[in-house]
């Protein structure tokens, strides 16, 4: 599990409205999850650095179970994994509950009240 104080840069741009991933360094490489080091080079030189907050669906699952008595009530809801623009993935909720395909263009949505960044279609 990845700890929240190296997260931490990422929840806190999302919560001012942008979008960051990690890059080596060294060879430039962005990537998310975060990690200490670059499994590109094995850099250990780390920046946080804003990507463009758009990318498109690469895969999905819509959620007819709720896990933890949290998400029960928000049932059905669709997990995306977004291939960013710029290149890394990233995996989050969509925003609302509307059809989604694999393919599907998307943007990030800021301002959610858990603080996550959250995806919809953008159509």
């Amino acid at each position: 599990m990845i700890s929240q104080c190296v997260t931490a840069p990422h929840f806190t741009a999302a919560a001012e409205g942008r979008l960051v991933v990690q890059r080596c360094g060294e060879c430039a490489q962005l990537r998310w999850p975060p990690l200490p080091s670059c499994p590109e080079c094995l850099g250990r030189d780390t920046a946080w650095v804003e990507v463009t907050p758009r990318g498109s669906v690469w895969s999905y699952v819509v959620y007819h179970r709720g896990f933890s008595a949290a998400l029960a009530e928000q049932i059905p809801y669709t997990v995306v994994m977004v291939h960013l623009e710029d290149g890394p993935y990233l995996v989050g909720r969509l925003a609302t509950e509307e059809p989604v395909a694999v393919g599907d263009p998307v943007e990030a949505v800021f301002g959610v009240d858990d603080g996550l960044v959250r995806w919809r279609v953008a159509r």
